[in-house]
């Protein structure tokens, strides 16, 4: 993750862990972000809600405003951290929708030294929305134009600031 004009930029995979780590510092108050669901394992094929994620302020609180930057190839910790920022007051998701491909993530070996990848856990917002197979959703739609790419524009990044300057006035 890079920070670009005071934006997460999440259009790669993070290098570090940090959603409690600079989300807490984002939030005025304890926030849930997150729900998991697991497998029973006593009962197989039955489902369980886990306890839900939250945020609890940190100083030095950051209270400006936060614009998160995703697309396609946001996916996994990269969406659990946009899960984590979103709960920023006033927090916006700009680019497109992101993968769908959070949660942990188990390898199963198969005959002949192929594997496959399932994830053991479900993931969803507080009020039970999916995210796995659905993606993040952003608020505001954008995506890189031929024209903007032709010019070396980031055109995110420029939604990001217009953002920004219109409702916080940050000077950049």
């Amino acid at each position: 993750m890079s920070l670009r004009y005071g934006s997460p930029d999440l259009r790669n995979y993070p290098s570090e862990f940090v959603p409690f780590a600079l989300g807490q510092l984002l939030v005025p108050a304890p926030v849930n972000f997150a729900w998991f669901t697991t497998a029973d394992p006593v009962n197989p094929g039955a489902i369980r809600w886990g306890p839900i994620v939250s945020l609890t302020p940190q100083q030095p609180h950051y209270s400006g405003m936060v614009a998160i930057l995703v697309d396609e190839v946001t996916e996994s910790q990269a969406e659990y951290t946009t899960m984590a920022f979103r709960a920023a007051p006033g927090a916006l998701v700009i680019g497109s929708t992101t993968a769908g491909a959070d949660g942990d993530v188990s390898t199963i070996p198969l005959p002949g030294g192929y594997s496959s990848y399932i994830s053991g856990l479900g993931v969803f917002y507080p009020d039970k929305r999916p995210t796995q197979r659905v993606g993040i959703i952003p608020n505001i739609v954008v995506t890189p134009t031929i024209e903007g790419i032709r010019a070396g524009r980031d055109e995110l990044i420029e939604e990001a600031v217009r953002q920004i300057r219109g409702v916080g006035g940050a000077m950049f």
